[in-house]
């Protein structure tokens, strides 16, 4: 049965996204591309070339199409370039489409769609509508969808800055839209080909030429719609546009109503067709002129027609098989991708992991830390406190001692100055009763006054010191310590050893013992702060002439220290110092069982 002229008019429609892209130098751009490929290291720089070739096959051939688009997501899956992963799947997409697997194709094409729109990438959201329309048309047609999908890259297309890709998509609105009035079509044909002289789209503007003799063959106007066609044919062979080429010979086929004619038309297409190894259009068209043939009764050319299609099915087997395993490899590629996209995710969930145990560690350690700075400044605070209380102790006892001694030098100045006065005195009074020269008497008398007043002095500055109040040192000197160190280091924690031979201390004076209280409460606010001692002991005694100091602990503060103290803290610097005023020597020493400081002071020194 003869096809009917309008199938023919409809797959010029169907082709006429194929057209729409610009092609003119796609073979030299093909050509720049490879030889570019070849010496390319980088390897974004490869993801974007195999890319690129993809695109530029889209119109030529859909296996180098797929080919280098499966090669793009092979590698940009390898280095995990996302932007060049989506650009493989569109190419993919596309290639999937012309291998006439409408919905993996538009399965792939809805995964992209939501990327280009977060990059907010509005090219590239068009271009996607546009493939989505082709989609559906050929698959699904699901119309009123791809309408939507067309009304949507028209908004898009505001968007744009460079909107050189708006002529193909009113194109696409004509052939795939709503019915639309003959002013209608001509608006948007205008504004396409406006668009297309703008960026100098030859190809678009052979479409829409193409387009306007459709519109005159319509109206009953083929004389007029003649030229068209031939000026359309002509400039798609002189730019190379196979595609081009093919649409105005199926224009012509339109235009003629000569079967004859119509099958020369239909071998000139199918060797259009060869060249862009389109199997499924050369079946197609083969079928059509093998309907002709039959209808014209030649047998030479149904024989012909014959070889060519088993021909063209035979290839066209072929090339399914192999793009089959081409599939396979895609759908590794994208199971590859999966899995390590599930695997990045179990490593970052580990990573997540790992670095909320850390953090809490840290935390842990920090708030470790800072409770024993706390607990330190404590027992420091508590050893300070106590040390001030035994200071000023101390201070009293000196104060006492002083006391002492002005009771005594009363008590002296009582019985004996006070007395010899009076003894004085009384010798004075018998002179001048004994005398009867008034001016001696006159000068005893002067002398006896003097006299009573200088008793009366004494008399009262010994009652002044003798009565001074009294008081006695509440402690001795190792209980002062003992109460220093045990607010400072409490029994839960310590252990401690305190041996002080307070005979030793019966001749030192109380600023000494002063300065050696000083030293003590330094030492123990070191080891409280650096050692981390469990045992602390205190040892004084006297040797040789010298009071003898040892502080010992079984700490690991001063370890790795050297003896030389010109570097060490400020607690021994102020130790040293101290010492020093006492003419004293101080020596550190370190051992594997703690620390020891030790200190000799003359006791002759003060």
């Amino acid at each position: 049965m003869l096809f009917p002229k309008i199938i023919l008019s409809f797959l010029l429609l169907v082709l006429s996204y194929i057209c729409c892209t610009p092609s003119y130098g796609q073979i030299q751009q093909i050509n720049q591309e490879l030889n570019k490929l070849s010496s390319i290291k980088d390897s974004v720089s490869k993801v974007n070339t195999l890319n690129r070739l993809g695109t530029l096959y889209r119109t030529r051939n859909a296996d180098s199409c797929f080919y280098y688009g499966m090669e793009a997501k092979r590698v940009a899956t390898n280095i995990k370039y996302r932007q060049g992963q989506t650009a493989a799947d569109h190419v993919i997409a596309f290639a999937l489409f012309k291998k006439g697997l409408y919905a993996e194709s538009l399965e792939l094409l809805g995964k992209i769609l939501p990327y280009y729109q977060k990059l907010d990438d509005p090219e590239n959201i068009v271009r996607v509508y546009l493939d989505m329309v082709e989609v559906e048309n050929k698959g699904i047609s699901d119309r009123p969808k791809i309408i939507s999908l067309l009304q949507k890259a028209i908004q898009t297309g505001k968007k744009l800055e460079k909107d050189s890709i708006m002529a193909e998509v009113y194109i696409s609105y004509l052939n795939r839209g709503p019915d639309l009035s003959e002013d209608s079509v001509r608006y948007y044909l205008n504004k396409s080909r406006e668009i297309a002289r703008r960026y100098n789209d030859e190809s678009l503007l052979i479409f829409n030429q193409l387009w306007q003799a459709s519109l005159l063959i319509s109206n009953d106007r083929k004389e007029e719609a003649l030229p068209l066609i031939q000026q359309s044919l002509a400039a798609a062979k002189h730019i190379g546009n196979a595609n081009l080429e093919f649409n105005s010979l199926v224009a012509l086929y339109n235009y003629e109503d000569d079967f004859q004619k119509e099958l020369e038309h239909l071998y000139q297409e199918y060797e259009v067709v060869k060249k862009s190894g389109d199997k499924y259009l050369e079946i197609y068209i083969l079928n059509n002129a093998l309907d002709i043939a039959k209808h014209l009764g030649d047998k030479d050319e149904l024989i012909k027609i014959y070889v060519e299609l088993e021909k063209a099915m035979s290839a066209d087997w072929e090339k399914s098989r192999k793009f089959m395993g081409d599939y396979v490899k895609y759908n590794d590629i994208e199971d590859d991708n999966r899995l390590l996209a599930e695997e990045n995710k179990r490593r970052t969930l580990w990573v997540v992991i790992i670095s909320f145990m850390a953090l809490i560690s840290l935390m842990t350690i920090y708030l470790i830390m800072l409770r024993r700075s706390r607990k330190a400044k404590e027992q420091i605070g508590a050893l300070n406190e106590t040390a001030n209380m035994q200071i000023i102790a101390m201070e009293e006892a000196k104060h006492e001692a002083v006391r002492e001694e002005q009771r005594r030098l009363g008590q002296d100045l009582h019985d004996g100055l006070s007395s010899s006065i009076a003894s004085i005195k009384h010798q004075l009074e018998v002179l001048s009763l004994d005398t009867e020269d008034p001016i001696l008497k006159k000068k005893l008398a002067a002398m006896q006054s003097q006299i009573t007043n200088a008793y009366e002095i004494a008399r009262n500055k010994s009652h002044e010191w003798f009565n001074t109040d009294g008081g006695q040192q509440g402690q001795t000197f190792e209980q002062q310590i003992r109460l220093l160190i045990d607010s400072a280091l409490p029994d839960s924690h310590y252990q401690k050893d305190i041996h002080i031979d307070e005979g030793a201390l019966q001749h030192i004076p109380i600023d000494t013992r002063i300065a050696l209280f000083r030293i003590i409460q330094e030492a123990i606010t070191n080891i409280i702060k650096h050692a981390k001692a469990n045992r602390v002991s205190i040892l004084l005694y006297e040797e040789a002439g010298s009071l003898m100091l040892a502080i010992n602990d079984d700490g690991i503060g001063l370890k790795n220290k050297k003896s030389d103290l010109g570097s060490s803290s400020m607690g021994l610097k102020s130790i040293k110092r101290r010492v020093q005023y006492l003419n004293g020597k101080m020596e550190i020493n370190f051992g594997s069982q703690g620390t020891e400081l030790a200190i000799s002071i003359p006791i002759s020194s003060k």
